[in-house]
């Protein structure tokens, strides 16, 4: 079937200009200033005001497990985003082991998906079965790399636990992943010394493959974690760097983004291509574990439940969280939990419920510590309009590919509207149309080296965004998350039109 489309169309590297494009199948066979006659396509779509542009690329997401639980992806299609980095933050579908197939299948039981894949090639055959409504290209997560040979525990890593690690990323890159991603505030990621990630830092070199870290630390330590990613990958020679989900966390740190720019853009001189993501809202969100206080920060939330079955050890928690955690409270929003009391809350902050809020966390994490997040806030809107619009940021929803209703538990608001949102951001920035689209399509494209998209070119497949430059946005807040994004008129993927 031949698809005909006219308007103005940024192609992911300039400016919007008029043309007409031709699809056939699931290509581009043609860009022109115009495409004459009836007989040229089965199906004309003119566009007057919109805009045409390649699918949106989410460079940041988590829709490893959930794309096959949900392979319509409606809060990504809905956005124009039809194709994500998945595998952030050290957590991926791959490789699976004996070391760690239980605890992944315990963390992702609320979607009902059996994990009965071992590689990412076993992965992407399950995967591809589904028809995902969404292309999906998956970072090597390291926390489930290093758990895939050594488990969860705290322990120092031998030089042959070093080389299978090794060995399995040289296997996920050969089978097609863009690269490796850190998750160094978690389990067994914190346990990770500089050295380690520096060792696999050269196998990815080797490639030209793509380092992609959630920071030991994003507010007290932000520098120190940057310097310390920025010198390993000197050391290593490794010229690809993402920093996932930029941000200055805590007011306190507000004051060193300046700084931060500073180094990266040093780095970059030194040759080292250093771009971030980030998504546009100022309340993260993460698991609740996170609040608990040592040993419980470096345990895996299966076991956090497990250890708070102790009624005395709850007691004890419940204690020092009233005491040491007073003035988070009204910060801090229940953002998951499976908890058949406190999921009505969800998307309620913790001073809004009823009782005492510590109370409420240890039920939760009693309950099952593996669905329970929580929302943040801590960061500066001011700061993040700065990093939005900085030429070096990519769109990144840190969000999964999930259905309109909550079946699969209530979604951070940016699930369903970072990229619209980021893209609104940008424009009421004074952000020209074409460097807009070019963040969230041809950017990612060049950076992860996905050659067949991300841009309105001849060859290339027919993966298409069509949007509205004065309506895209989002409106998906906390009291109502799972809400559709606006201003999106089209989405295609493979030329077959999804939304």
């Amino acid at each position: 079937m031949r698809i005909l489309l006219k308007g103005f169309v940024a192609d992911g590297t300039a400016e919007p200009v008029r043309k007409a494009l031709l699809v056939e199948n699931d290509r581009i066979i043609a860009v022109e200033n115009d495409i004459y006659g009836v007989s040229a396509a089965d199906k004309i779509l003119t566009f007057k005001d919109e805009i045409i542009a390649p699918g949106f690329i989410d460079v940041h997401g988590h829709s490893d497990i959930s794309l096959l639980a949900s392979p319509e992806a409606e809060s990504k299609c809905c956005q124009g985003i039809t194709a994500e980095i998945t595998g952030n933050c050290g957590l991926s579908a791959f490789p699976i082991t004996s070391k760690n197939r239980e605890h992944l299948e315990s963390l992702y039981a609320n979607y009902g998906v059996p994990l009965e894949w071992r590689t990412l090639s076993d992965y992407k055959n399950v995967l591809q079965k589904t028809s995902p409504k969404l292309r999906s290209f998956s970072l090597c997560g390291h926390n489930t790399l290093r758990s895939a040979v050594m488990g969860y525990d705290k322990k120092d890593i031998s030089f042959s636990d070093l080389q299978k690690m090794g060995q399995f990323l040289e296997d996920s890159l050969a089978a097609g992943s863009p690269g490796l991603s850190t998750g160094l505030l978690y389990t067994p990621g914190c346990f990770a010394e500089k050295d380690e990630i520096t060792a696999l830092m050269r196998v990815l070199a080797k490639h030209d493959a793509v380092y992609a870290t959630h920071l030991r630390s994003e507010g007290d330590n932000l520098l120190e974690s940057l310097e310390e990613t920025f010198s390993a990958a000197a050391d290593a020679g490794l010229k690809k760097i993402q920093i996932s989900h930029f941000k200055t966390a805590g007011k306190s740190n507000w004051h060193k983004l300046p700084a931060a720019l500073e180094l990266i853009a040093n780095y970059r001189e030194q040759g080292i291509d250093i771009r971030f993501d980030r998504y546009p809202y100022t309340e993260s969100q993460t698991m609740l574990s996170v609040i608990l206080p040592p040993p419980f920060d470096t345990m895996p939330d299966r076991d956090i439940t497990i250890k708070l079955q102790d009624a005395a050890l709850r007691e004890e928690l419940q204690i020092f969280l009233t005491k040491e955690k007073a003035d988070d409270w009204s910060r801090w929003r229940l953002t998951g939990t499976t908890h058949p009391v406190w999921k009505k809350f969800i998307g309620k902050k913790y001073t809004e419920l009823p009782g005492e809020p510590a109370i409420a966390v240890i039920d939760q994490l009693f309950f099952d510590a593996t669905t329970a997040t929580i929302g943040a806030a801590g960061m500066s809107d001011e700061n993040m309009i700065k990093i939005i619009t900085h030429p070096l940021c990519m769109g990144g929803s840190d969000g999964n590919a999930l259905p309109l209703s909550s079946e699969f538990g209530t979604a951070h608001p940016r699930a369903f509207g970072a990229i619209a949102k980021f893209i609104r951001l940008k424009l009421d920035s004074r952000e020209s149309i074409g460097k807009t689209v070019s963040s969230v399509t041809g950017t990612p494209a060049d950076f992860f080296s996905l050659n067949e998209i991300g841009k309105i070119q001849c060859g290339k497949k027919a993966d298409i965004c069509v949007f509205s430059p004065e309506e895209i946005d989002s409106k998906a807040d906390f009291s109502n998350p799972h809400c559709l994004a606006e201003g999106i008129r089209l989405s295609m993927l493979d030329g077959k039109i999804r939304f």
